[in-house]
């Protein structure tokens, strides 16, 4: 089976009919959808030197970014973190046309960029990337020198991103520090706290940048807080939630009203960074005391799977 064109490709390849959360769309039709959605390993994140905070801080958003890709990727909302979760390897990814058995991709595909297609479905197992740092190579098809070089590869090549230097070396730097004597023993749970950390990471990080100088870092960094947003507003889906979503959505806009100041006056955006930031933490606040009604629940996640359609597209 060759590559299969891209404007054929069924965006998703698994329709999780009825669940509104993300993650669903590229999963295995077989796979435990609770424990997947409920349950994370844990980011093996440990201590970091003040001095390397802030490129690791963009890596970390980058990572969880659809905004890092090009093409085909970028438009269905994969990232890093899709394949790789928490830098882990995912046994249930899968995406019809890419994967072949759970947990497979074929990185030589014209699905996600033409550059890499060699006409053959060949997908190989998604790697940890854990403990990449300690490697003299990287990558299995063909082997990277370093792990910049195996980043800027990876998202240029196999997901026609254009991501500037600046993004391509903060991911690697935070890819190069993620080590097994930092992983949670057990993985930890998914909480409103857990999908609002990265969001609020990303603003912080943005007006660092601005300080910097920095503008298309801070302007990449403000784009992907919205969007790494909708993780926690596609979990307060009902009836009775309508405020806690509505919160979200004005954050939001919030957000990109930051971001616009920023372009025309980063000295005003750097100001009203502090009552953005204020907001975010009183919608932070909503969200953890309505968590019981959402499906962050654990009971009311099982309801909800208990009623879903699970098919796969073509």
């Amino acid at each position: 089976m060759a590559g299969v064109p891209a404007a054929a490709f069924a965006v998703l390849a698994l329709a999780a009919v009825g669940l509104p959360i993300g993650d669903a769309r590229w999963t295995h039709a077989d796979a435990d959808l609770f424990r997947l959605l409920s349950a994370t390993p844990g980011e093996c994140l440990g201590p970091v030197d003040p001095k390397d905070a802030h490129e690791v801080n963009i890596g970390a958003v980058a990572f969880r970014s659809p905004l890092l890709f090009g093409g085909v990727a970028a438009r269905t909302g994969l990232s890093c973190n899709s394949c790789h979760r928490d830098g882990h390897d995912n046994r249930d990814f899968h995406l019809e046309g890419l994967s072949g058995a759970p947990g497979t991709a074929d990185v030589t595909s014209s699905v996600f960029s033409k550059t890499r297609e060699d006409g053959v479905f060949n997908p190989a197992t998604i790697p940890s990337l854990v403990d990449s740092g300690r490697k003299s190579s990287f990558g299995t098809r063909a082997p990277h020198p370093s792990i910049y070089a195996f980043v800027s590869d990876a998202v240029a090549e196999e997901f026609h991103g254009d991501a500037p230097e600046a993004l391509i070396s903060a991911l690697a730097i935070y890819v190069k520090r993620l080590r097994r004597e930092h992983c949670p023993p057990r993985g930890i749970g998914v909480n409103s706290d857990f999908d609002m950390r990265y969001p609020r990471v990303a603003i912080e990080t943005a007006i660092e940048a601005l300080g910097r100088g920095d503008d298309a870092t801070a302007d990449f960094l403000f784009a992907s807080s919205r969007l790494l947003l909708q993780r926690a507003h596609e979990r307060f889906d009902g009836a009775d939630l309508e405020k806690e979503r509505t919160a979200i959505t004005s954050l939001s806009r919030s957000i990109g009203d930051l971001r616009a100041s920023a372009q025309s006056d980063p000295a005003a955006a750097r100001a009203m960074a502090t009552d953005v930031l204020r907001r975010f933490g009183i919608v932070q606040i909503m969200l953890r005391e309505a968590s019981s009604k959402s499906l962050y629940d654990s009971d009311r996640l099982r309801q909800r799977l208990d009623g879903v359609e699970r098919t796969t597209e073509h």
